[in-house]
């Protein structure tokens, strides 16, 4: 168990919450996430707490680390006066919790006497925050005039007018577009720009696409011949160039693809697979995508693993089947030998994939533990390819920002391996390109 030590410091800018028993069981690291802040613990929330630690689950081992950790705090100093961590962050326990400074004809709940305590906190001229993940504890704040926020350990501070897209345009003069096209690239210092971003130079009435690598805007590799395609499939807009230029490229290791339905995900991606194997860039593809539950069994289906992941991964297997020309034998005398194998996300854990390929569709459904425990299995020599739509999350209690893809996007843009392209257009047909904008 993690022990943190008291230290003192000074008291600048500091913010002041209030956390609900909600939080605190979300996640045990969540008693350490505010550091330099002062951080208020109601009694209440501890006789919660205390009441969860004997459940066999996630919100009981959570209780239990609470419990512990806060016991050893005491050797540091009074909790009703507050302790330090040692990442400056203060602690303690508030027993001022009093019902009679809510509106008449409320209930003496724990949830309302644990509002109480920001209420006494604002009357002594503070501005405390209710950090709760109970969604009607934070209305009945807001009632009060109480700041109150959610928590998520794993939150990507994403907005989503404002999403890292991959893909941006850049205003040049003519004459650097034109160096751009003799030379193949061109110095640029702007700030801002991620490694691996792809972008849209404009001049004049000259454009040009390029990628952002080390500090130089460079010119596309691949996809930049008017004749190029991939097993058949030529990109048909800008965001489809650079998602195969990204999925082809032997320096990104794990490229994220995202994008309404239709817009062309999964195809580029089989594609793009199927060239690097036959390249012999790659040993083998694993194709996976999220089941319900993804973190449970994959059920008492009859037949092989690959009978049960079927259904789920059909799509995948359509487009495998359209690059082969219906050459139906053929996928089965890759996946007979090995160059291609399904495998259930259930069982990932504990494995090693050196020299693969692996593509996870819909991977919008996998939270962020699940995210992690995927690329973490990428070996030496591998290419890891998330697919979704952040628009279409099945998985209960994931939205765009909580979800394993989101997640990732945000938090790898600015690794030099990785790379992520929004496809904006839907190229499946009018009527599913319309569906997926209107509903």
């Amino acid at each position: 168990m993690r022990k943190e030590r008291r230290t003192r410091r000074k008291k600048v800018d500091r913010k002041l919450f209030v956390i609900d028993t909600s939080v605190l069981i979300y996640h045990e690291d969540s008693i350490h996430a505010f550091p330099g802040q002062d951080v208020v613990i109601p009694l209440e929330v501890l006789e919660e707490i205390d009441g969860l630690k004997s459940r066999p689950d996630k919100a009981g081992n959570s209780a239990r680390y609470i419990n512990r950790f806060l016991d050893e705090l005491r050797s540091d100093g009074n909790l009703s006066e507050g302790v330090f961590l040692k990442n400056g962050q203060k602690i303690s326990i508030s027993l001022d919790s009093d019902i009679g400074l809510m509106p008449k004809g409320v209930n003496n709940s724990r949830d309302n006497r644990i509002i109480t305590v920001a209420l006494k906190l604002k009357e002594d001229g503070l501005s405390p925050t209710l950090i709760s993940r109970d969604i009607n504890l934070r209305v009945k704040c807001d009632a009060l005039g109480i700041k109150a926020e959610s928590y998520h350990r794993e939150k990507a501070v994403i907005k989503r007018r404002d999403a890292y897209t991959g893909v941006k345009v850049i205003h040049l003069s003519p004459g650097q577009v034109t160096e751009f096209y003799e030379k193949g690239y061109i110095e640029h210092l702007e700030k801002g720009l991620m490694p691996n971003e792809y972008l849209v130079l404009k001049g004049g009435k000259q454009s040009a696409l390029a990628v952002h690598k080390k500090g130089r805007l460079e010119k596309l590799v691949r996809t930049s011949r008017g004749d190029f395609e991939v097993m058949g499939i030529k990109p048909r807009n800008k965001e489809q160039c650079f998602a195969l230029e990204m999925l082809l490229d032997p320096d990104i290791h794990m490229a994220t693809l995202t994008g309404m339905a239709g817009c062309g995900k999964t195809i580029l991606s089989t594609a793009a697979a199927i060239h690097m194997l036959k390249a012999g860039l790659y040993d083998k593809i694993v194709l996976s995508r999220p089941v319900q539950s993804l973190s449970g069994d994959i059920g008492f289906l009859p037949g092989t693993k690959y009978e049960k992941m079927e259904p789920w991964i059909q799509p995948v297997l359509d487009n495998l089947k359209l690059i082969f020309k219906n050459g139906e034998s053929y996928l089965e005398m890759m996946m007979e030998s090995g160059a291609i194998e399904v495998e259930a996300l259930t069982y990932i854990r504990g494995r090693s994939l050196p020299r693969t390929i692996f593509i996870l569709d819909e991977s919008q459904n996998i939270t962020y533990a699940e995210a992690k425990a995927v690329i973490t299995r990428m070996g030496e020599g591998s290419k890891l390819i998330l697919l979704g739509d952040l628009d279409q999350i099945d998985a209960p209690h994931l939205d765009s920002t909580t979800c394993g893809l989101g997640a990732v996007v945000e938090k790898f843009r600015s690794f030099n391996l990785s790379g992520h392209i929004t496809l904006l257009k839907g190229e499946r047909s009018p009527l599913a390109a319309y569906a997926a904008k209107i509903l």
